[in-house]
């Protein structure tokens, strides 16, 4: 009867979501992370163009067109312009609002990113720390600026691209020591085969790794870690508050402070203090809020008296409080399960280190993510069937294991979306060891560049040629006019053998001339590019080869990368058609690059043939600067408030003067200020009047010497003292 009775709701509960999922604008898989327009969505944004949904299907109209003979040639392909721009407009709309929904409804603030000085920084769900400089692709990133009404900066364009699989598996040896990789072994065998082997730790871990504790909504769950960390706070003991995002850790941190607990919050936000916050958590009665960045290789030194056992009280599961001799050491208080046990082991792993005391434990709910999405059902129903109440509490090792399964399930998930990731990523890393050698060969030049070069000016030829015969039906309609304009136009090449009145009649004896011209094309460039030397002695053949190699090469990759990009997001849909999408990507990958290829070939081939060298004059060289008397720069001077001559700092910032020169009015009037009729310098903790000799410069900038005549302002500070005393002007009547 229970099980009769499990299956009619159950289906109850299947039709009820399928009604409510007719009424829905829009549907989230909160698992695969999707979020698409329903049917009803998609009438309400377009109700006058029901097709304004539908991709047309290009093949089959290009097929037809082909087969329609009423068109002209210009027509037809006017026609499939049509057609491509249609699709692309239709296509990029499409793109345009599922990415907007993804950015609205499965991206939340806090948790995957957050919003500083005005720019949105995506935060690393596994370590807690912002990652600065990255940003997400295909214009999700923009969505995201535009809910969050921030700059909207224009899309990133990827100029290379790895997985972490296939960067390591290009090391020849691979080894690497970590607490938590025996969780993850499965996958270091299958992805670089090796194998994992467990070190016991120095000393024995005493750690209480207790069992969890569920409750039945998150608010429950919070007052219950707040009650925690209160008893352990007053019994003296440091406490570490593990959580899984910066919103959850601000939200503690309100209630804590409401709650009169002093503690320090460490998450993406306040990274800055991450050293000083780590060195004080294992202070006594230290409170600590952190994401997963301080459970990643962070060693947490205990304070003096916080490692003895203490008596204390604690609820039991009947809400009556019982005696129990609570552990010393750190104590370790998750706000959730992560989805990787790893994750959690590393939080676990901050508290009894070296064979300290310690103890950690986690607090859930049925609202967690990790529970609702993966895990819930079976414990909710355990939960009522037990009568459990707002605000109790339910424990059990069996709980425990089957979070554990639940994780492993999402592990298994994770996994597998990760192998698929590597499987398409195979594909390009082969495309990728065939560019990069290309680039390994223009970086380092010589002969094998220039062997690589030639055989690509050849393959240029021998497409361009072959590309504009075969849109002839016969031979007899070759157009040779047009092959020699061609060539001409995009190689500057002329072909002796094209030129007279009786050319080739085969294809093969047209590309072989052509391949010859250019040869000697590539020789005389080499020839006229090396007729100039540098400094050296050394031509420019060899460096302009390089240049134009890496920057057709680059630009074209760059290029290529967008495009698989764009094949990737959208091969799924072929499983539809009953189609393996990893053979079809296989297939289209490999068709993109052959064009890739040719790509290269004949831009390359264009560009160096046409490539010109031009030398401009070097620039006339600065004016010498004015010096002092010792051959060093000439000081600049000005009046101080009190009118005396003084030197700039050299490091001094320049200041906007609105006189013309330095020391002069736009007129020529002295700029300086009025002198004071009994001026005073104040130093050494005293006023003193100035001497007669400082009056004079300071009235007039003159000095010294019987008649005054001596102009002082022209003196430099290094400059022999004009009043014949033989020492330096600084030394003496301008110390």
């Amino acid at each position: 009867l229970d099980k009769f009775e499990t299956e009619l709701h159950s289906d109850m509960q299947k039709a009820e979501l399928y009604r409510l999922k007719e009424e829905l604008y829009y549907s989230i898989d909160e698992k695969q992370h999707q979020a698409d327009l329903s049917e009803k969505g998609r009438t309400t944004l377009r109700p006058d163009s029901p097709d304004a949904f539908v991709l047309p299907d290009l093949a089959t109209e290009f097929s037809d067109l082909d087969k329609d003979t009423s068109f002209t040639p210009e027509k037809r392909e006017e026609t499939k312009r049509e057609a491509q721009q249609r699709y692309a407009v239709i296509s990029e709309e499409i793109h345009a609002i599922s990415q907007l929904l993804r950015a609205y409804s499965l991206y939340e603030r806090d948790v995957e990113y957050v919003v500083q000085d005005g720019k949105v920084m995506i935060v690393d769900e596994n370590t807690g720390r912002v990652m600065p400089g990255r940003r997400w692709s295909d214009g999700l990133h923009q969505a995201i600026e535009a809910k969050e009404n921030v700059t909207i900066e224009r899309e990133t364009r990827t100029y290379a691209t790895i997985t972490i699989q296939n960067y390591f598996r290009m090391y020849e040896k691979l080894a690497g020591m970590t607490g938590t990789a025996e969780t993850e072994e499965t996958e270091f065998h299958q992805i670089y085969k090796l194998d994992v082997a467990v070190v016991p730790t120095n000393q024995p871990c005493i750690r209480d790794d207790r069992h969890d504790l569920v409750f039945k909504t998150r608010r429950e769950k919070y007052n219950a870690i707040q009650d925690e960390v209160r008893r352990l706070h007053e019994l003296g003991y440091p406490v570490l508050v593990g959580t899984a995002s910066v919103e959850v850790s601000e939200t503690l941190s309100r209630m804590f402070k409401r709650g009169g607990l002093t503690h320090n919050v460490l998450n993406a936000k306040y990274h800055q203090r991450e050293a000083e916050i780590v060195a004080f958590a294992g202070q006594p009665g230290a409170i600590t809020i952190a994401t997963n960045m301080a459970g990643r290789g962070t060693d947490i030194k205990l304070g003096p008296g916080v490692t003895p056992s203490r008596p204390s009280q604690v609820k039991d599961l009947d809400g009556k409080l019982v005696d129990v001799e609570e552990i010393g050491g750190l104590h370790i208080v998750g706000s959730e399960r992560h989805e990787s046990r790893r994750i959690d082991r590393q939080l676990r792993g901050r508290s009894g280190r070296q064979g300290d005391p310690g103890a950690s434990q986690f607090f859930l709910s049925l609202e967690d993510d990790l529970m609702r999405l993966f895990g819930s059902d079976r414990i909710a129903r355990l939960m009522d069937r037990m009568g459990a109440q707002e605000g109790e509490v339910l424990t059990h090792p069996l709980i425990t294991r089957s979070i554990e399964k639940a994780q492993k399930r999402v592990e298994l998930q994770n996994f597998q979306a990760r192998k698929r990731l590597l499987d398409y990523d195979d594909v390009m890393n082969q495309q990728r060891e065939v560019i990069y050698s290309l680039r390994s060969f223009a970086l380092d030049g010589g002969e094998e560049l220039r062997g690589e070069a030639l055989k690509m000016v050849e393959r240029a030829m021998d497409k361009r040629i072959r590309d504009l015969l075969a849109e002839f039906e016969e031979e007899t309609q070759w157009d040779y006019a047009l092959l020699r304009q061609e060539l001409l136009m995009h190689y500057l090449l002329v072909v002796p053998e094209l030129e007279g009145d009786d050319p080739p009649a085969a294809i093969d004896g047209i590309v072989q001339a052509a391949v010859v011209a250019a040869n000697k094309a590539f020789v005389v460039k080499e020839a006229t590019l090396d007729e100039v030397r540098d400094e050296n002695g050394m031509g420019f053949s060899s460096r302009l080869l390089s240049l134009v190699m890496l920057n057709v090469l680059d630009e074209k990759w760059k290029d290529h990368l967008y495009d698989l990009d764009q094949l990737r997001s959208a091969i799924h849909y072929r499983s539809w058609g009953q189609k393996d999408p990893l053979i079809e990507y296989k297939q289209e990958a490999y068709t993109m690059f052959v064009d890739l290829m040719a790509d290269i070939h004949t831009t390359f081939t264009e560009r160096f043939l046409r490539a010109q060298l031009v030398f401009n004059a070097p620039p006339p060289p600065p004016p010498p600067a004015a010096t002092d008397g010792d051959g060093g720069p000439k000081p600049k001077r000005r009046y101080d408030a009190l009118g005396v001559l003084e030197d700039v700092p050299a490091d001094e910032p320049a200041v906007a003067s609105a006189s013309p020169v330095e020391g002069q009015r736009a007129g020529g009037e002295s700029a300086r200020p009025a002198p004071r009729q009994n001026p005073t310098v104040v130093g050494a903790g005293r006023a003193r009047k100035l001497s007669d000799f400082e009056k004079a410069k300071a009235v007039g900038g003159k000095g010294g010497g019987v008649d005054g005549a001596t102009d002082w302002s022209a003196v430099g500070r290094n400059d022999p003292c004009p009043c014949g005393s033989g020492k330096k002007y600084k030394k003496c009547h301008g110390a």
